[in-house]
């Protein structure tokens, strides 16, 4: 199942800052997200990375903290990566083969005028 912020938000839970902020992970303003904690509903307890200027501003950034959960949405983006691209790819083909018909309908079409 997956969470995203609005879910999170409708839930009923909240969070409040925990420490300090995190080097490598950026919220949607570039800067350095902070480690949150859920203090209720039913995800309480659970770490998320947030935008540090929350509650005054957000800029959207979430992301939940936990091994399986983080590697679970990374594979699920990677494979919608690569299904978009196989889409695109058939497309592509698609396009190119409805290309060679039609040069090749014209280049039967020049023999016969010969």
């Amino acid at each position: 199942m997956e969470r995203s912020k609005h879910q999170f938000a409708t839930s009923g839970s909240s969070s409040s800052s925990r420490g300090g902020s995190i080097g490598r992970i950026k919220c949607n303003y570039g800067r350095d997200a902070v480690v949150r904690s859920v203090k209720n509903g039913p995800n309480v307890g659970l770490k998320f990375h947030g935008c540090p200027l929350w509650p005054d501003t957000d800029c959207g950034f979430f992301k939940w903290i936990g091994g399986v959960r983080d590697e679970v949405d990374d594979l699920r983006f990677q494979l919608f990566e690569k299904e978009t691209t196989i889409a695109e790819l058939e497309m592509h083909k698609q396009m190119l083969e409805d290309k060679v018909k039609r040069v090749q309908l014209k280049k039967e079409n020049l023999e016969e005028d010969l």
